[in-house]
């Protein structure tokens, strides 16, 4: 099978021929029609983290191939999406244990596409994840800063569905796609001082803030527009929990796969809200398993809107 693999420190994915894996009493063999770009792929790559050598990406989408002994849950011919974390995405095939909250995956409904089903588990339980601890609900007040990314279009979304008030911020050119979101408020960086900016919008302060971008020291002038016991999440660690709460807020550095949401529920929450209208996939663009490497290297500039798809072809095999 060909997979785009990671041989020494500073490579940056090459096409490869691999041996088929075989799936394992618990584990299930998939053929992947469509992988994800998250830009946890390529600061993988880059970080020389992983034992080498290792197949980049963990989002994908795909068709049971072949399945352990153990697993009853998923047969043969069936779809299904979720996270390869161990086995990576970008190949023909991949193998993922049935049941698993840190690499989970679930059935594709009939409504959803693939390309759309493999944009969804890491950002989209992402989203999932923050807004919980956020306490996010009905006329909440939240700040999404970093709204048009991956991650941010599926909170501005899900905020939304439930009834909060979204203020989102990014560059100017995404102005128009953010009102397409119905977001309320939208905060263009390259414009305006965003904290200045947001304290206008809301003198008493916001009620939740979920930070996607910011490093520690720029995080820091986002933290006033947050009101008295108001809460903050970071997904990239860049909080001081511990200097929040001392001034009474609520602060978490997220990791996903440690949360309720990294769950096989998790990602039906999310492919029924794509079956049924609520929640949105913007894909930015697709292309071969070839172009993987362009794709990282897009994510990693940092403009991209939406979600980046793989398509994977198996004729070639």
């Amino acid at each position: 099978m060909e997979a785009i693999v990671v041989e020494h420190v500073g490579d940056r994915g090459t096409l490869r021929d691999l041996t088929m894996p075989e799936p394992g009493d618990d584990e299930v063999l998939v053929r992947v029609t469509a992988a994800s770009v998250n830009p946890i792929d390529w600061k993988l790559r880059d970080s020389a983290t992983r034992p080498l050598p290792f197949v980049i990406g963990q989002d994908f989408a795909g068709v049971v191939s072949a399945t352990g002994k153990n697993v009853r849950e998923y047969v043969q011919g069936e779809r299904i999406f979720g996270i390869a974390r161990k086995h990576g995405a970008y190949a023909q095939y991949t193998l993922v244990p049935a049941h698993s909250t840190d690499e989970p995956i679930a059935h594709i409904p009939d409504g959803v596409g693939d390309a759309d089903a493999a944009s969804l588990p890491t950002a989209g339980l992402t989203a999932l994840a923050s807004l919980d601890a956020l306490r996010v609900g009905s006329g909440t007040t939240v700040v999404i800063l970093g709204a048009t990314g991956g991650v941010g279009l599926f909170a501005v979304q899900l905020a939304k569905a439930r009834g909060a008030r979204v203020i989102g911020t990014g560059h100017s050119r995404h102005q128009a796609q953010a009102a397409s979101f119905d977001i309320d408020d939208y905060i263009a960086y390259d414009r305006q001082a965003v904290a200045d900016a947001i304290q206008e919008r809301l003198p008493g302060g916001a009620d939740a803030i979920l930070d996607l971008v910011d490093d520690a020291t720029t995080i820091g002038s986002v933290q006033r527009v947050l009101r008295p016991g108001g809460t903050i999440v970071s997904t990239i660690g860049a909080l001081d929990v511990d200097a929040l709460s001392g001034k009474g807020f609520h602060a978490t550095n997220l990791v996903m796969n440690q949360t309720a949401a990294s769950s096989h529920e998790g990602l039906r929450t999310l492919a029924r809200m794509v079956e049924d209208g609520t929640l949105r996939v913007v894909i930015a663009q697709e292309r071969d398993l070839r172009d993987a490497v362009q794709l990282l290297d897009e994510s990693k500039g940092g403009h991209v809107t939406g979600k980046l798809v793989v398509t994977v072809e198996t004729g070639r095999i």
